[in-house]
């Protein structure tokens, strides 16, 4: 009875294992790899698009796909609305159509597409919008954003304005804090002046410009220079003990090359410690202060 099960063991696997050995035959009826249409990248170059007064840039979008038959690549202009320089768009064919041998694994393409932007084109932000169709008809999109700015061009000189020029002590810091009594602080800091691009200067009252119309030297516009070093000017170093009403001048601090400055001083008493730029005649003067608290321990 034993023999006669193992046998039927045998058999049944004998009989599984043609069927593993016949499986093949069956497979081959079917594809051996399923097409992932993908549109994988889109890369522009250069962004930002910087257009001078006179010329063009020649940019170019480079697309990267996997298993797409087709695929165009439009540049759209901000809000809406194509290129229209008559360059025209791209459209490539990539790989087998429906219908043609099928995929035996998956096919990667690059294709690349050019456009030239002058003074005449809009700025802002422009869009490069890639369409594809993989083999079977599935459609697959994606946008990449450039932006296209022209390239500014200094004010022209001016009369020189009138009245002091703006400046501020910046990063003023007395440290360290707390400090222990008879302890040194260090005092540090900078002095600036405040400069748009062509020597332009702010008043000292709200950055509020000193030529033009208002508001033309505004921070955030592009002839937003920056604060400026200002070196070899005398700061004047006071304080003003807790609970008191009445500044105790302790010393003068002269600037250094890149208007930075350090001093150091014993504190016996909280209080107030600050420094402060009087100005000249063609500069408007500043201060900074920094409470500090003094232990004992």
């Amino acid at each position: 009875m034993v023999k006669r099960v193992a046998t039927t063991l045998v058999a049944v696997a004998m009989g599984a294992a043609a069927l593993v050995t016949a499986a093949p035959a069956f497979a081959d009826d079917e594809p051996a790899y399923a097409p992932d249409p993908k549109i994988l990248s889109i890369d522009v170059s250069p962004n930002p698009v910087v257009v001078k007064k006179h010329g063009s840039v020649e940019v170019t979008a480079t697309v990267r796909t996997k298993d797409l038959a087709s695929l165009s690549i439009e540049v759209w202009e901000p809000q809406g609305g194509d290129h229209g320089d008559g360059h025209g768009d791209g459209h490539h064919w990539l790989a087998a159509k429906t219908g043609d041998e099928p995929y035996t694994g998956p096919k990667f393409d690059t294709k690349s597409q050019s456009w030239s932007f002058d003074w005449s084109h809009k700025t802002g932000l422009w869009k490069v919008h890639v369409e594809g169709v993989g083999p079977k008809g599935e459609k697959v999109s994606a946008d990449r954003g450039f932006v296209v700015k022209h390239e500014e061009w200094a004010p022209k000189p001016q009369p020189k304005p009138h009245g002091p020029k703006a400046t501020r002590i910046a990063g003023f810091d007395a440290t360290p804090e707390p400090v222990r009594k008879g302890h040194k602080l260090t005092l540090k800091g900078s002095l600036q002046v405040a400069q748009c691009y062509g020597d332009w200067y702010y008043k000292w009252d709200g950055y509020v410009s000193v030529h033009g119309r208002d508001g033309y030297c505004d921070e955030d516009r592009n002839v937003w220079h920056d604060w400026h070093w200002l070196g070899s000017q005398d700061v004047d170093v006071y304080f003003l003990p807790k609970g008191s009403h009445s500044w105790k001048r302790v010393g003068t601090i002269e600037t250094n090359d890149d208007g930075s400055f350090a001093a150091k001083v014993r504190a016996f008493r909280s209080g107030t410690w600050g420094v402060k730029f009087d100005g000249t005649r063609r500069l408007k003067g500043s201060e900074a202060t920094d409470y500090v608290k003094v232990v004992r321990h």
